[in-house]
């Protein structure tokens, strides 16, 4: 079979190491003319109210990823995740429907909508109540039954994967980049727990694409 597809970059270069960013321009570019900014950590959303215990525990704060069927309800994502209480749980929200997979979704009031998936960075902590809050979805992500993988436009399944891996490194380091450029405008810099979730999230991809051959 001919392989048609070339592999997602290294990350690292593009985002961390002001490589150029998916809009063309570099992130050094995007800062030249800027003044200097005080920099304080912050997540995207926000912090956790007890964030206190980042610098407590022991054991190292990991985000993990939850995906979720969210409805086209007329609420947005991140609004929906604070009215659902669980914004010091949830410090970031990528949603896929640019890549894919709509299916019907029952809303609190037992009303159905259009639906979408979007990958959560989730506390350990907070992930049953995410899924208590959104439900589990019926396939296990970026396997062989993921939705986002069987609706692409090739024939044989290991294109379909490779396909989808592209199309998700690519939103990914869209997201990042604009997290980090968001950041220097406001003066804050995005937490280390979240830029490792990025950054595990990006590496998992590329090694899944490299699995298939696509190198």
């Amino acid at each position: 079979m001919s392989r048609r597809f070339s592999p997602p970059g290294s990350w690292r270069e593009t985002v961390l190491f002001g490589g150029p960013d998916p809009n063309g321009s570099s992130m050094h570019e995007s800062a030249k003319g800027a003044k200097p900014l005080m920099v304080n950590e912050q997540p995207t959303i926000s912090a956790p109210s007890d964030s206190g215990r980042f610098a407590k525990d022991s054991a190292p704060i990991r985000l993990h990823t939850v995906r979720i069927w969210f409805p086209h309800n007329g609420v947005q994502l991140m609004e929906d995740i604070k009215r659902k209480g669980l914004e010091d749980v949830v410090f970031d929200a990528i949603a896929l429907q640019g890549i894919g997979a709509q299916h019907q979704a029952q809303d609190d009031h037992g009303i159905r909508h259009e639906a979408f998936l979007v990958d959560l960075a989730v506390l350990e902590v907070g992930i049953s109540r995410v899924l208590g809050k959104y439900g589990i979805t019926k396939f296990v992500p970026l396997s062989g039954d993921d939705p986002i993988i069987l609706q692409q436009p090739v024939e044989d399944l290991d294109s379909k994967k490779a396909l989808c891996y592209q199309h998700l490194h690519s939103k990914f380091l869209q997201e990042y980049a604009k997290r980090c450029k968001l950041g220097k405008v406001l003066g804050y810099e995005i937490h280390e727990v979240l830029k490792d979730w990025y950054k595990e999230r990006l590496e998992d991809i590329c090694n899944r694409f490299k699995k298939l051959g696509y190198c």
